[in-house]
């Protein structure tokens, strides 16, 4: 590809809105797009399995810590696992055979 179509094709590109982009983005099926949005939606997952991970972490500080109740801590607990695997851990697998194995 020569630098002046490279060139061309900046230019249209820059020339769309985010609404058009994001449109484009989640009405594709392209698969190599596909698997970047599965694995974006995991890093996502990710930050929320964190923080579910940081109360569950700030419960076992000390003992007898009063944070949070003993059946609060097993759902946290509960959920945290149920988002790792099936929020985080799937999506990526996903998203790594989509986006590598096509």
């Amino acid at each position: 590809m020569s630098s002046d179509a490279m060139a061309i094709h900046a230019a249209q590109a820059s020339g769309r809105t985010w609404t058009e982009v994001l449109h484009e983005w989640v009405t594709t099926v392209d698969h190599k797009r596909l698997g970047l949005l599965y694995m974006g939606y995991a890093l996502l997952m990710l930050v929320v399995a964190g923080a579910e991970a940081m109360l569950i972490r700030v419960q076992l500080m000390r003992p007898h810590n009063d944070f949070v109740s003993p059946q609060v801590f097993n759902r946290m607990f509960t959920m945290h696992g149920t988002t790792m695997i099936f929020f985080v851990v799937m999506p990526i697998m996903f998203g790594l055979r989509i986006t590598w194995f096509r």
